[in-house]
């Protein structure tokens, strides 16, 4: 199955060490990849530490991203902290669950779709009343999932183990990206990075941004880059993006 993307040119606005593998995908398929990173991942002050109460004693563990569980088992690792194996670990999707696995943590849940609504459908996080639950995310982002976890009664943890931070990038870099049109599509995959790409790209480029097509991972994304005006708008699996791009392609 030679599938091509014949020479399609997608804005990868991934963080930079979350792009590459797409970005090589991309390129080795016949496409062109050309990366804007519209975030930049950084470890939040390690203050998260002092919240973190006796892991004995704790029921569930959601995590929320790859960054997540890098942030958090890199700072526990340097402490020697223990990761009891009664704690019952839920991973928002597949590429946290891999992320988990490589510190040797064994998942016991994923939701069919890697978003907050799924996550919070999963069976195990039904009847939570009076069960200690430790939150794994970074600053900012959706108050979803906490604010459901404590209408359910959990006894709620919530560790900001990383932050999100504007990259810094050459503006002439930008400016040559709307300038010279050197994109077909654009992928997005979180609200804040939308928001950052509207920063990144003077006002006069805004036009060309809502004229693009966007591929985005979820419905709620897409309605977000609906009301800012973009209309050209794909909706992919997050697991599925490089099989929806060789639909685009052969779409005629």
């Amino acid at each position: 199955m030679n599938q091509s993307l014949k020479g399609l040119r997608i804005l990868n606005t991934r963080p930079q060490e979350q792009a590459y593998k797409l970005s090589q995908c991309i390129r080795a398929s016949g496409g062109i990849a050309i990366e804007l990173p519209t975030l930049e991942i950084q470890a939040s002050n390690s203050d998260w530490v002092s919240l973190l109460p006796d892991l004995n004693h704790i029921d569930h563990a959601i995590f929320i991203s790859t960054n997540a569980v890098h942030y958090c088992f890199t700072q526990l690792n340097r402490l020697n902290l223990n990761w009891p194996s009664s704690i019952q670990v839920i991973a928002i999707g597949q590429g946290t669950a891999a992320s988990l696995q490589q510190f040797n943590i064994q998942v016991n849940a994923i939701p069919e779709l890697p978003d907050s609504e799924h996550l919070l459908s999963l069976e195990t996080l039904q009847d939570l009343e009076k069960q200690n639950v430790l939150l794994f995310k970074g600053k900012e982002g959706r108050p979803l999932i906490e604010e459901e976890l404590m209408q359910k009664g959990a006894n709620l943890v919530i560790l900001k183990v990383y932050q999100r931070v504007m990259p810094k990038i050459n503006p002439l870099f930008v400016q040559s990206i709307w300038r010279d049109d050197l994109v077909d599509i654009i992928l997005l995959t979180s609200e804040q990075s939308l928001l950052n790409l509207f920063k990144l790209f003077d006002k006069e480029a805004h036009d060309w941004l809502k004229n693009k097509t966007w591929l985005v991972i979820s419905g709620r994304l897409a309605q977000i880059a609906s009301s800012l005006g973009i209309y050209r708008i794909k909706i992919s699996h997050p697991n599925q993006v490089l099989n929806t791009l060789f639909d685009y392609v052969n779409k005629d």
